[in-house]
């Protein structure tokens, strides 16, 4: 992405571009309708002063941004839970705001984060290719990666294996003498391209091909119940069921309830994030525990890691999946 100079946002309000440096420095007497027009330009184009990005870098405000898809996630509130022990205990105030999977939202929420001048960001990104992070990563503004990773390499990240997740749900259906198993995937983010990978690892090694058509990626909101219905109305159709997430898979079990199936006698279900009430649905669900908690502890200790010293090295910390076997298999 090129990066944008006060030229390009003088260009695009229609002024000179001393005009815009007085705005942006606050200086000089500007109309009221100018100032307007060149913020607009400034915001639009996601330009950053080197003013601001200094302040960002030095970290003087005691305040972290937050970007998550959606706290609606418990996933992701208890990741958020685990920041927050961290960051609170040290005096910094939190800014959360949710992308709900949006890449323009998830650029809107930076922009604002770094109007407000917070110290650093952690970031669930939307996109494996994403050009939101380019961003960060060319206005050298400090962020750390969490429960995601994106394709540039140099970043800060904690995350699961997300390769083994796939591949020890996929395994533990195959040790049931499933052969035909659905994958319920979510979409775009590296999590959904690395437990997919892992499910076709999985079936390669047992010997068997991958059916596309038991393959589907989830956008945000879709509703499971046709998808099952449709894919289950065939002659040849899944006798279990791998789930993106814990949330997808109360869904499944709902519908298949719903519909007799009974689990996981018809049906055998896995799920992941082993999110707390898992337990307690009937029957209790096997899962894949991915410590959503330690990862939101160990993305704000990345971050004050990288604001209170001058280390300059890339940490990327990977969590160990580990199967948790309940009644739904």
């Amino acid at each position: 992405m090129k990066r944008v100079t006060i030229r390009d946002v003088a260009k695009l309000a229609g002024v000179g571009i001393a005009t815009v440096s007085r705005v942006l420095n606050n200086k000089g007497e500007v109309s009221p309708t100018t100032r307007r027009r060149v913020l607009e330009a400034a915001k639009s184009l996601g330009y950053i002063p080197n003013s601001l990005a200094r302040s960002l870098i030095s970290g003087k405000t005691k305040k972290v941004g937050i970007v998550i898809t959606t706290l609606l996630n418990p996933f992701y509130a208890t990741v958020v839970t685990g920041i927050e022990s961290v960051l609170a205990s040290r005096g910094y105030t939190l800014a959360l705001y949710n992308s709900n999977e949006d890449p323009k939202k998830e650029r809107e929420a930076i922009l604002t984060l770094i109007e407000q001048r917070v110290d650093g960001l952690i970031l669930a990104p939307v996109e494996y290719e994403s050009e939101n992070v380019k961003y960060l990563i060319e206005h050298q503004i400090p962020f750390v990666l969490v429960a995601r990773r994106v394709k540039e390499s140099n970043v800060n990240f904690v995350v699961a294996d997300d390769f083994k997740v796939g591949k020890i749900a996929t395994e533990h259906l195959l040790e049931k003498g499933h052969r035909k198993i659905l994958f319920l995937n979510s979409w775009k983010s590296s999590s959904a391209k690395l437990r997919l990978e892992g499910y076709k690892e999985a079936l390669k090694e047992a010997g068997l091909s991958v059916n596309a058509k038991f393959i589907y990626s989830l956008a945000p909101n879709v509703e499971v119940k046709p998808i099952l219905e449709s894919v289950l109305s065939n002659r040849n159709r899944p006798t279990a069921i791998f789930c993106f997430c814990d949330s997808i898979a109360l869904e499944v079990v709902k519908v298949l309830k719903s519909i007799g199936l009974r689990i996981p006698e018809d049906m055998a279900v896995v799920g992941c994030d082993n999110l707390d009430y898992t337990e307690l649905l009937d029957p209790p669900l096997t899962t894949v525990d991915i410590s959503r908690f330690e990862m939101g502890v160990k993305a704000a200790k990345i971050l004050l890691e990288l604001l209170d010293s001058e280390n300059k090295n890339f940490i990327q910390h990977t969590f160990e999946p580990k199967l948790i076997i309940r009644e739904s298999t």
